[in-house]
């Protein structure tokens, strides 16, 4: 995503107080310092001069007006999210700059002996600008100058061998920013990358359990561990429930894929007149940040499309909507009241599978 885009969907976002540097106005300033230095000794000739600008300073001028005569730009701009109240007092207004500084040089020159020597020279120099356009303000003390691309050059006169004539020209902008303190929205929540092949259910194998009855990852009622996987149906006509809340790596507009292994378990307990009844249901349900149910997506089967002693592999799909933030992934065995049998639920993957276009980010490994 580039660092700049347009967010045009609604959705929640947080606002933050932020302080931010604003430009009021740029002008480009040249100085002229003329000095003649006398050198230490004669000289043949100047070999060259280097220049630095130090101790650079500079401050606004600040007028105050009657407020009504810039209404219109507090207006376009809106201050008031500055926090700025034309009524309260004048206006404050910034019209002129004063600049100073030390133009610093480092003069090499040729004595008479052909040597090469240098001798250090610090010329003080103080101007003022009148901004092109005056510029109104919301605090006088959050305003300050900024200095950028320097540039000096230096011409040079020798004369009667120590007398030297000097001319600097320096060009350099300057820049008068105000700090104000603004709200800004931070980015919503951008569409992370759907990663293929990633499943984002904890221990989907049934591994980690508390007690027989209890797997740590999962909520359960009437569940018990049981060959590597979990029964549902410890008491076999009672109804029984597994799931378990995903909050992380969840991508909107994502296809999610819900896999299981299931296998029916006949006659784990005796009933007078009993026989094989019950549905089991696999569900997919998105909440939104708020706890609304957004989406359901359910699958139920009956015990006639399960088998007896052997797993089979269902599936089941569904889209996350944009707003989603957390998605339930549940099981729930309904038995008959006369129901002998009982299911094994095991390898349990949630996958998402596929994002709409414009909020899929392929990638090309690395």
């Amino acid at each position: 995503m580039p660092l700049q885009y347009f967010y045009s969907e609604p959705d929640n976002v947080l606002c933050v107080k932020i302080k931010v540097p604003v430009v009021l106005a740029e002008e480009e300033v040249q100085v002229i310092v003329d000095n003649v230095a006398i050198l230490p000794e004669l000289a043949q000739k100047i070999d060259h001069i280097d220049a630095r600008l130090n101790e650079f300073d500079s401050r606004p001028i600040f007028v105050h007006e009657n407020g009504d005569r810039w209404i219109s730009i507090i207006e376009e701009e809106g201050w008031e999210r500055f926090g700025w109240r034309w009524r309260d007092h004048r206006q404050p207004v910034v019209k002129k700059l004063l600049i100073s500084g030390i133009l610093h040089k480092q003069i090499y020159y040729v004595d008479k002996n052909d040597n090469v020597k240098h001798v250090g020279e610090d010329i003080p120099f103080s101007t003022d600008i009148t901004l092109d356009d005056p510029q109104p303000v919301v605090n006088e003390e959050d305003v300050f100058i900024q200095l950028h691309h320097k540039k000096i050059d230096m011409r040079w006169d020798l004369r009667r061998g120590s007398r030297l004539q000097q001319t600097g020209v320096m060009i350099f902008s300057v820049k008068v920013v105000e700090e104000r303190q603004i709200f800004v929205q931070v980015c919503p929540r951008i569409d992370r990358r759907c990663e293929r092949g990633v499943n984002i259910i904890k221990d989907g194998k049934f591994e980690a359990w508390a007690t027989d009855d209890t797997p740590i990852y999962w909520g359960a009622s009437n569940v018990v561990r049981e060959n590597g996987g979990a029964r549902m149906g410890a008491v076999a006509n009672e109804a029984a429930s597994l799931f378990q809340t995903i909050r992380e790596n969840l991508v909107p507009t994502g296809t999610y894929r819900l896999c299981f292994d299931v296998t029916e378990i006949p006659e784990v307990t005796d009933v007078i007149a009993g026989t094989v009844s019950f549905t089991l249901t696999a569900e997919i349900v998105y909440f939104d940040r708020f706890g609304n149910q957004i989406e359901y997506v359910a699958q139920s089967y009956t015990a006639t499309q399960i088998p007896d002693n052997s797993s089979v592999r269902l599936c089941l799909n569904a889209v996350a909507p944009r707003e989603t933030r957390e998605v339930l992934v549940r099981f729930t065995f309904d038995p008959n009241v006369l129901n002998t049998s009982a299911v094994v639920i095991d390898n349990v993957v949630l996958e998402c599978i596929r994002a709409r276009e414009e909020f899929f980010e392929e990638y090309y490994g690395g």
